[in-house]
């Protein structure tokens, strides 16, 4: 399977989302939040945005303190942890204007946000962009931090992909294999419409392909195969045992 970035519906709002917050009017306004189900492409979609502009990324982890989120964007920089430093960052980031990316922000909510709002005071001075990826539940708590929910211009959520993005994958990533329709619905069906599982459908699926010698699959070649395998619907239905 190829390793390609497919431009989905997701990704094509999560753009509409940064020109919107590039042309904002407030230059200290400059926070963005990213949210959906896990497994939509949110990671995937952001982290692409981010390798195209250069943007700094970070991923929030539980106990991340403010500590650990300036040496790890000190890394990211590739300045040295030093004294200083923290200037420098900052200095770097308004010079190039480099946005920052926090994946997995949720867990940064922590001890009123204290990392955040660490990297929040350096956005404010410069003038920057700071995407914050997380979960909508941690929304509520978010809210009660004013400074940052002040701040945020623009929200997209990532939705069920659609079928016309389904079809997108499977032509763009499969390898000398090309996918039926009724092949596709099913992949959109099985795998709840989320991206990561339409990935490893259609992973499987080529493998089945190469197998057989054949240049094109449908569903009947599939028949008594699983597409993928959604562990964290086992896990939810079950609750949360195997």
């Amino acid at each position: 399977m190829k390793r390609l970035f497919v431009k989905t519906e997701n990704a094509r709002r999560f753009r509409t989302g940064i020109a919107m917050l590039e042309s904002r009017g407030a230059a200290e306004s400059g926070l963005m939040l990213v949210s959906g189900r896990p497994g939509e492409g949110k990671t995937t979609t952001v982290m692409n945005w981010a390798a195209e502009v250069g943007a700094a990324q970070l991923t929030a982890y539980p106990n991340w303190t403010p500590g650990c989120a300036m040496r790890e964007l000190a890394a990211a920089l590739s300045v040295p942890v030093e004294r200083g430093y923290e200037a420098r960052i900052g200095e770097l980031i308004a010079e190039h204007e480099i946005p920052i990316i926090v994946d997995e922000a949720g867990y940064a909510l922590a001890k009123n946000a204290a990392a955040l709002e660490r990297l929040r005071a350096i956005t404010d001075k410069s003038g920057t962009v700071m995407v914050m990826v997380m979960m909508e539940q941690h929304y509520a708590t978010l809210s009660r931090i004013g400074q940052l929910a002040s701040r945020i211009t623009w929200s997209v959520e990532f939705k069920p992909s659609g079928l016309p993005d389904v079809a997108a994958a499977c032509a763009q990533l499969a390898e000398g294999v090309t996918f039926a329709d009724d092949l596709i619905a099913r992949i959109h069906h099985e795998t709840g419409a989320r991206m990561r599982l339409v990935m490893q459908a259609i992973s499987r699926c080529e493998a089945v392909a190469r197998h057989n010698g054949q240049n094109t699959i449908s569903l009947a070649d599939m028949k008594g195969a699983p597409l993928c395998e959604d562990f964290h619907a086992r896990l939810t239905k079950r609750g949360g045992r195997l």
